[in-house]
């Protein structure tokens, strides 16, 4: 009787360094024999597609734990560290995986990404990222990267922020144009920012 095949080892996040997610996932595949999944999504720009990370930063790996010691992987060039919690490296579901993958083909066979349709002046609101939540207005695209520019109101004024365009949703939210306000308490002007024309 031919025995069980064994489960298939887990996947787990890699942090890396921005802008380092390919020379990482290649550095462990080479060095360490890792299955690696580096998601990427082509994105629509005035110069043509291409493709960028899914989540800049972060990779999966599938990996034992038991056989590839976790310091082995965090010696890696462009590795931060595993993520972990209490330092157990969190395991992510193959399904997760599966979605994922799933999701990229789908929206690499429509063409990735579409450009920002957002104008310039509109309100919207970051929906993930540390801001998310947050209601902004949008200036426009910053970089052929998909990077956009907007104005947050934080720490007591408005300031430029660029992030993904996919970070940012349509918000309904009206809001009246920026003017200057008074002061902040303590006799310094608060000047306003004004929008690109």
């Amino acid at each position: 009787m031919t025995p069980p095949a064994p489960p298939p080892d887990p996947w787990y996040v890699v942090h890396t360094r921005t802008l380092k997610e390919a020379p990482t996932a290649q550095v462990l595949r080479e060095h360490l024999g890792l299955e690696v999944y580096a998601p990427e999504v082509f994105r629509r720009t005035p110069a043509g597609l291409h493709p960028t990370p899914l989540f800049p930063g972060y990779l999966f790996v599938c990996v034992n734990l038991n056989r590839v010691a976790p310091s082995s992987i965090n010696s890696c060039p462009g590795v931060l560290r595993l993520l972990a919690v209490d330092n157990q490296p969190q395991v992510v579901p193959v399904k997760v995986i599966t979605t994922i993958r799933m999701g990229v083909e789908r929206l690499n066979t429509q063409g990735g990404w579409p450009l920002p349709t957002f104008q310039p002046g509109a309100t919207v609101r970051v929906k993930e990222g540390p801001f998310a939540g947050l209601d902004a207005i949008f200036i426009g695209p910053a970089t052929p990267q998909q990077r956009v520019s907007i104005f947050l109101e934080f720490l007591g004024g408005m300031n430029k922020v660029q992030l993904d365009a996919a970070a940012l949703e349509s918000c309904a939210v009206t809001r009246p144009p920026l003017h200057k306000r008074g002061t902040r308490g303590q006799g310094r002007i608060i000047h306003a920012c004004t929008l690109p024309q």
